[in-house]
């Protein structure tokens, strides 16, 4: 079982998965390349530059030999770090469900942020012109929790999250959340007038459209609104 899926609830639907954009570990690993890739050459240098003294500084080692053991061990070090960011990227998502939104980092020790759908005051999307360009962003949500901000940094489609988190945010509004089964018949809908049933028809089938309610969900609203008549 996947961890995200352990922090579900009970008829819990995931609605959206994101993660940081791919840019941003391919700048994290050039720049560990790069810093790869001075050490190779500040070894080469030294070894032709100290290739005429001989006489050890450490035990056995040469100050052109010590120099490129130290940028050997540095260069280790860095491809290491790499390995870590790649892995830190994979696991760090952000998740959208039908009822909040989840943040999970890390990669043995884990921590997770949620927002409940109904405390999200507002949605603040920043995009420089590199993020544009890339299709990446920051998100800030503001909500009534005491933490006040959640900021998701550099994900991919930052436009499509947001709308899919609006999106959610009002259909959680209007009720087209998880119903126990048990419930629905003991549910009272109140009296509603046609023209607003055709209005939440409308709703409905823009929902179905979109991918947000299955072919099951949209026939079960369906007769339940059409009852109603």
């Amino acid at each position: 079982m996947a961890y995200i899926d352990q922090l579900l609830g009970r008829g819990e639907q995931i609605l959206y998965i994101a993660r940081q954009h791919l840019f941003v570990l391919i700048a994290n690993i050039l720049a560990e390349l790069s810093l790869i890739a001075l050490l190779v050459a500040a070894g080469v240098t030294s070894n032709w530059a100290f290739k005429d003294r001989l006489e050890p500084i450490i035990g056995s080692l040469t100050a052109s030999s010590l120099i490129l053991l130290i940028c050997i061990s540095i260069s280790i070090i860095v491809m290491i770090s790499g390995f870590i960011d790649y892995l830190r990227w994979n696991t760090e998502q952000y998740i959208i469900t039908d009822r909040r939104v989840i943040q999970v980092h890390g990669i043995i020790n884990k921590r997770v942020i949620d927002s409940s759908l109904e405390k999200i005051n507002d949605v603040e999307l920043r995009q420089s012109l590199i993020g544009r360009m890339m299709n990446f962003g920051t998100v800030e949500i503001l909500t009534a929790s005491d933490d006040g901000v959640n900021v998701m940094d550099r994900i991919e489609d930052p436009l499509e999250f947001k709308k899919a988190m609006l999106d959610a945010k009002h259909n959680h509004e209007r009720g087209y959340g998880y119903l126990e089964p048990q419930n629905y018949s003991a549910a009272q809908p109140r009296a509603a007038s046609p023209g607003e049933i055709q209005g939440m028809l409308e709703e409905l089938a823009a929902l179905h459209k979109r991918g947000i309610l299955s072919p099951e969900e949209f026939e079960a609203k369906k007769r339940e609104l059409l009852s109603r008549i």
